[in-house]
């Protein structure tokens, strides 16, 4: 009986070690969001003389599934968003003209996929006014695009490491070269863009009235 009894913990601990590392082996094949919970501050000074504080985000990870079970709460909770339909906002969804070039705004898209270098803008522009007349925070998870309307959400993946984020599009820009986002500070700390400046990036549009596209990637 003793025997019986110790061959059976044997078992029943080989088939949670075995299942642990089956875990561990297939939830590198999805990609990732990252969850917001211990931070590494460092200063750095700015040329007006300010100091900007900068928090590299590190912690726990959320998959892609365990992102879609939880609850827009428990999103909001770890500082994650959650896409619904918003209203056109009234500014910001007009052709415009920047330095001799025009720009026309995609107001009826309902797919868009591109690859391309992002950025991130921050202090400087902390507290001003977007372009659809937000209050703009860099510690917000937002994003510039040059031509979706305002507002929208995207997936945004960083392809040199894999993290992924639901980003909220509410202002215009990047002008600088060939560069497709500019990514605000918190959505750019949350995927690993920051220390490095510039990235090469997808972007998915999501489609807030296709209940396909939320199923998978809200």
């Amino acid at each position: 009986m003793r025997f019986s009894v110790t061959t059976s913990t044997y078992y029943r601990h080989s088939l949670i070690l075995l299942l642990v590392l089956f875990s561990a082996c297939t939830s590198q094949e999805i990609s990732y969001r990252i969850r917001p919970m211990t931070t590494t501050v460092h200063t750095e000074d700015l040329n007006s003389g300010s100091r900007f504080q900068f928090k590299v985000y590190a912690g726990p990870i959320v998959t892609d599934d365990e992102y879609a079970r939880m609850t827009p709460r428990q999103r909001r909770k770890m500082g994650l968003l959650s896409p619904v339909y918003e209203v056109p906002s009234q500014r910001g969804n007009d052709g415009y003209e920047v330095d001799g070039k025009y720009y026309p705004i995609w107001k009826d898209i309902k797919e868009y996929t591109a690859e391309g270098l992002a950025s991130w803008y921050g202090p400087g522009f902390h507290g001003r006014l977007t372009a659809n007349g937000e209050v703009y925070d860099q510690y917000a998870i937002s994003a510039a695009h040059k031509s979706l309307p305002l507002p929208c959400y995207i997936h945004v993946t960083n392809l040199e490491n894999g993290r992924t984020l639901v980003v909220r599009v509410n202002d215009r820009g990047p002008f600088v070269g060939d560069r497709i986002l500019d990514l605000s500070y918190g959505a750019a700390a949350r995927l690993g863009i920051v220390e490095n400046g510039v990235v090469r990036v997808k972007i998915e549009l999501i489609n807030t009235n296709s209940p396909l596209l939320l199923s998978s990637r809200n």
